[in-house]
């Protein structure tokens, strides 16, 4: 991907993003989402585009919309081109790109799983191809024992064997684990992060992925969002839209991240079938998310039969598809396919 910016994605970024670029994202009275979606409704109904409050003559097209946004404040957001340049600037110097929701290439599944409340802007960094392709959502606890992270290891290596992406936080622990596991193995993996993006697009350990077009590292926020807890567990449900089932590793009981995000989807969101680990001893957090509807991940004993699980094609899964996908039919052990490398990036300097 180009680091070109649409001009519908320029003006989503005057108004709703910090584009910070020091450490510290600078105070500004940008959109929050209510009053974004607000906007890109009625230009949606009046038949324009966000691009057209670009350029000189736009002000008349701006004081129209005072009754949603004070015309002092959208000036004030779209007046700020020398900073949305400079952040551009650094943005591209790390082949970090950006998708605002109404281009083409962002991701189908947010705007199926979430409407007018998708994010308004994704930031990120590797193969975009990767970001429909579903697959398998391994989340769970930061801190867990050598055994459980060795049968992560397994289902990220399982996964690239069945020639299912693994879709994550990639936080420490199972997160990064369960990546690991499927892109060493020739697979696809595809990071949802919330604050650690700028940094984390020059991690040695994601280098050659994302250069080879297996990775990619996106995240809702600024490129250069310092850490709020809130916001990692805002993102949980990203992880679990962009995925077609998800698997829950280890989680406390009714505590953290992990928790929150698989109690969310159980409870109100319902995007995806959840399954959660059977592990050698009961784990108190897991038999809990199985009172609230998640099931034993079944150990699936070939590469077809845990393609089928992950796609929702196996007799017997939550929400099945009516016709199987063509997955269904590869051989056992069929090697992973890699995805066409579709951009230059800093990696090849």
């Amino acid at each position: 991907m180009t680091t070109a910016v649409s001009p519908d994605t320029q003006v989503t970024l005057l108004l709703t993003a910090p584009l910070a670029t020091t450490a510290k994202a600078p105070a500004d009275s940008l959109l929050k989402p209510a009053e974004f979606r607000k906007v890109l409704t009625r230009v949606t109904d009046s038949g324009h585009a966000l691009g057209a409050f670009l350029g000189r003559d736009a002000s008349p097209l701006i004081d129209a919309y005072d009754d949603l946004v004070p015309t002092s404040r959208l000036h004030d957001l779209l007046g700020r081109g020398f900073r949305l340049a400079q952040a551009l600037d650094q943005w591209a110097a790390r082949s970090i790109w950006v998708l605002g929701v109404t281009d083409e290439a962002y991701p189908s599944r947010l705007r199926t799983h979430f409407g007018n409340d998708a994010p308004p802007v994704l930031y990120g960094c590797g193969n975009p191809d990767l970001l429909d392709a579903g697959g398998l959502a391994v989340v769970g606890s930061r801190d867990c024992d050598e055994d459980t992270l060795a049968w992560t290891t397994e289902v990220g290596r399982r996964a690239a064997r069945s020639r299912c992406q693994i879709v994550s936080g990639g936080a420490r622990g199972v997160d990064i684990t369960a990546m690991a596991g499927a892109l060493d193995a020739g697979g696809t993996a595809c990071g949802v992060l919330a604050d650690t993006l700028f940094r984390d697009v020059l991690d040695a350990t994601y280098r050659d992925y994302l250069q080879n077009g297996t990775l990619i590292l996106i995240s809702p926020n600024d490129p250069r969002q310092r850490f709020f807890a809130s916001l990692r567990m805002q993102r949980n449900k990203y992880v679990y839209a962009l995925s077609d089932t998800a698997l829950v590793v280890a989680t406390g009981l009714k505590q953290g991240g992990t928790w929150s995000g698989a109690d969310e989807q159980l409870r109100r969101l319902r995007h995806v079938p959840v399954y959660v680990r059977v592990p050698p001893q009961p784990s108190p957090g897991l038999s809990a998310l199985e009172r609230l509807g998640a099931s034993p991940w079944p150990e699936p004993a070939t590469p077809s039969e845990f393609a089928r699980l992950v796609r929702n094609t196996a007799p017997g899964s939550p929400n099945t598809p009516e016709t199987p996908t063509a997955s269904d039919n590869a051989p056992d052990e069929a090697p992973a396919t890699r995805p066409a490398v579709i951009q230059r990036s800093l990696f090849d300097l």
